[in-house]
């Protein structure tokens, strides 16, 4: 009799279970289905934009130990676009310019398009180029960030770090279509990245139950082959 209650009682909740998860379940399917047919060298557009180094001229830049700043964490001379900075870390990142010294305030618009131009491997008209201080969705890298838009077909966009001309992120249509099967797939609606959220263990672990049930239930309906009473 106890044993009769019990399968009763967990074929209701597997029932309501199946309900409730079905949704994400079809979710989590159709998004992985969706994402297994592209190349995550695509997705990430390198075949549109690579990065390439400027050249670098060192004899022309002054020593570190004549700029204005104490003890250092790490030093770096980079190339901001044919420019030589330093990169000096203090707690947080410092530029100045290598060749006089200064503060560096970072790439110009001209300068970014002359980067880009560099970068961009597909065939599209004169692009436009914003900076930004605040990231869109689709750029999850540091500030402030030179954005340069292109009207080709995969609607591309290119980030540029906008201190040194670095090229951070590609980004087209697919990209983002990509990010979105990925974000229902890890179900972090807010950041698209954090593996770790409490609805997908809320989800994953329900998911787990669902499937243990109706496992049990197939062992005691059909290897187990109870006697139904008849009326």
């Amino acid at each position: 009799m106890m044993q009769r209650r019990f399968f009763k009682w967990l074929t209701r909740a597997h029932r309501y279970l199946g309900l409730v998860l079905g949704i994400q379940i079809l979710i989590w399917f159709g998004s992985g289905f969706f994402m297994s047919f592209f190349d995550i060298e695509n997705v990430r557009g390198e075949h549109i934009a690579q990065k390439a180094k400027f050249e670098l001229n060192r004899p022309d830049v002054i020593p570190m130990a004549d700029l204005p700043i104490g003890k250092v964490e790490a030093v770096e001379l980079l190339s901001a676009v044919g420019t030589p900075v330093y990169k000096i870390t203090v707690g947080k990142p410092h530029y100045f310019n290598a060749r006089l010294g200064t503060r560096w305030g970072g790439i110009d618009e001209t300068a970014a398009l002359r980067a880009a131009k560099v970068f961009y491997k597909g065939e599209a008209p004169e692009p436009s180029v914003t900076k930004l201080t605040t990231a869109p969705i689709e750029y999850r890298g540091p500030l402030p960030v030179w954005q340069v838009n292109y009207d080709d077909k995969p609607k591309t966009r290119l980030y540029l770090d906008a201190n040194t001309g670095e090229l951070k992120a590609v980004r087209t249509r697919l990209w983002r279509v990509f990010d979105f099967m990925w974000m229902l797939h890890i179900m972090d609606y807010d950041g698209r990245d954090d593996i770790n959220n409490w609805w997908l263990w809320l989800c994953a672990g329900a998911a787990s139950l669902f499937a243990l049930s109706g496992i049990l239930l197939v062992v005691h309906r059909i290897l187990l082959n109870p006697r139904r009473s008849r009326v």
